[in-house]
Order: C-alpha cells, then sequence, then structure tokens
C-alpha cells in the first residue's frame, strides 16, 4: 500500500489534478490540508461534479495509505452513495470487486462499512458479485456481507 502524505503527492499518484478542489494553502498540516482537499472532492461528488467523482472514484480504488484515511474514503463512499449515477456501469463492477477483496483481507478495513452500504445502493447485481467473490476471515467482514445478503428495505 502506497504511503501519501501531501495532496502533491496524492496527485502524483493518481495522476489527477486537486486544483479546483484544493483546501485553503496556508493550512500547515500537510494531514490536514489532505483531508480538507478530499473533503472538497466528497462535497462536489454530493453536488453531482463529474469531475469530482473520476477523482473519488480513482482514491478507492487506489486506495493508498493516507492520514485520516478512513475517514476520507468513507467521505467519498457516502458521496457516491448519494451520486450513484455518476459512476458507469463498469466502474460500479469494478468497485463490487475492491469491495470483495477488502472483505476477504484477515483484517477488515474500517471504510468496508460504507463501501457495502454504497454497493447495497448500485443493486442486486453488484451485491451478488460482492457476495460471490468475497472470502471473509473475520468477524466484521462475515457481519458486512450478512448484511449484504438482506433484502433491501422498501421506503415508506
Amino acid at each position: 500500500m502506497k504511503h501519501i502524505k501531501t495532496v502533491e503527492e496524492l496527485a502524483a499518484f493518481l495522476e489527477v489534478d486537486f486544483s479546483l478542489y484544493e483546501a485553503d494553502r496556508e493550512i500547515e498540516h500537510a494531514g490536514i490540508h489532505l483531508d480538507r482537499t478530499v473533503t472538497q472532492v466528497a462535497q462536489a461528488i454530493r453536488h453531482g461534479d463529474p469531475c469530482a467523482a473520476i477523482i473519488g472514484y480513482k482514491l478507492i480504488m487506489a486506495d493508498p495509505h493516507l492520514p485520516f484515511g478512513k475517514l476520507m474514503k468513507s467521505d467519498l463512499a457516502r458521496a457516491f452513495k448519494l451520486q450513484v449515477e455518476l459512476l458507469t456501469e463498469q466502474e460500479k463492477l469494478t468497485l463490487a470487486g475492491k469491495t470483495a477483496e477488502l472483505l476477504s483481507l484477515e483484517y477488515c478495513p474500517r471504510e468496508v462499512e460504507d463501501y457495502c452500504k454504497l454497493v447495497k445502493k448500485m443493486g442486486a447485481q453488484v451485491e451478488d458479485i460482492v457476495i460471490s467473490h468475497s472470502h471473509p476471515v473475520n468477524d466484521k467482514a462475515r457481519s458486512l456481507v450478512a448484511y449484504l445478503r438482506m433484502p433491501q428495505r422498501k421506503e415508506a
């Protein structure tokens, strides 16, 4: 897993431009600056920004080690949950594979809870891919796979 400490490192790693989303440059702590920049990306996804969606998708898929990474990755997943239509069908399938991969790790990362909620929003086909490709080895991962197996509740 690639360790990233700054916005500049993340931009180079993902080969993206953060200039539209970059937080105030006067923030002295690189980790806080990175967190606020990714928060801006998530906010833009919530508002339907397709460029931010590309960045968010790339970040989730690359899965670098970031300061406050769980919070950033979870925030992106929650943003996509509100704007799932920003993801192409291929991106949804690839995200399903990534989620299944993370559910199969010895230690299930905390952001996977939000990835599973996003998968649930994407529909039965994507859920089935995650369920069939996951090999959970810990209680948390098993409970998340069980959550994906539960039928969707109808909104009242």
